[in-house]
């Protein structure tokens, strides 16, 4: 097994993992670059790493807008799949018994029960128990959206083979993934 010590080392691997990497115009520029470039924590480094070249997520939990906040964020769960999985009309709503949230996941309706503290953060917790549903519309595409946290317990989302995606984890030497 090679070490990866490189962000040129980490995209390669990704890819003959079969992780949708997509390296910006600089990224030959950035393929020298130590893996610290993004951090000395390697799971948030890969984390940013992916969400950069296209295929991850960090969540952001402050916003000003709530519904805005979830809107740009299940935008980029979208174009983080290649729109493999397609989320749209993200819409906040009351009921009797509390906030919910209702999106349409590639063509179908799902309802979420919401628990803001405030105003200015998104729920958490709800992102990270609906992922589960957000799946590609071909049922034979392997990936999923993997939950990664970094040292700061702070979330991402890979959109990955979760197979392909331990392997890559584990040459990282994360071991919470």
């Amino acid at each position: 097994m090679a070490v990866l010590t490189t962000l040129g080392q980490v995209a390669d691997r990704a890819l003959e993992l079969g992780i949708a990497v997509v390296v910006g115009q600089d990224g030959d520029d950035l393929r020298d670059q130590p893996l610290s470039y993004y951090g000395e924590d390697p799971a948030g480094a890969l984390i940013d790493m992916m969400e950069e070249w296209g295929a991850g997520v960090r969540i952001h939990p402050k916003v000003d807008n709530l519904l805005e906040g979830y809107r740009d964020l299940f935008d980029r769960f979208t174009a983080s799949s290649g729109g493999t999985v397609v989320i749209t009309d993200v819409e906040l709503f009351e009921e009797a018994d509390g906030e919910r949230i209702r999106m349409l996941v590639n063509g179908e309706e799902l309802v979420w029960h919401l628990e803001h503290q405030t105003d200015r953060y998104i729920d958490t917790l709800m992102v990270f128990e609906i992922t589960d549903r957000l799946t590609p519309r071909d049922d034979t595409d392997p990936r999923v959206f993997v939950a990664l946290d970094d040292a700061d317990d702070e979330l991402g989302f890979i959109f990955a083979d979760p197979g392909a995606l331990s392997i890559l984890t584990r040459e990282l030497g994360i071991e919470h993934a």
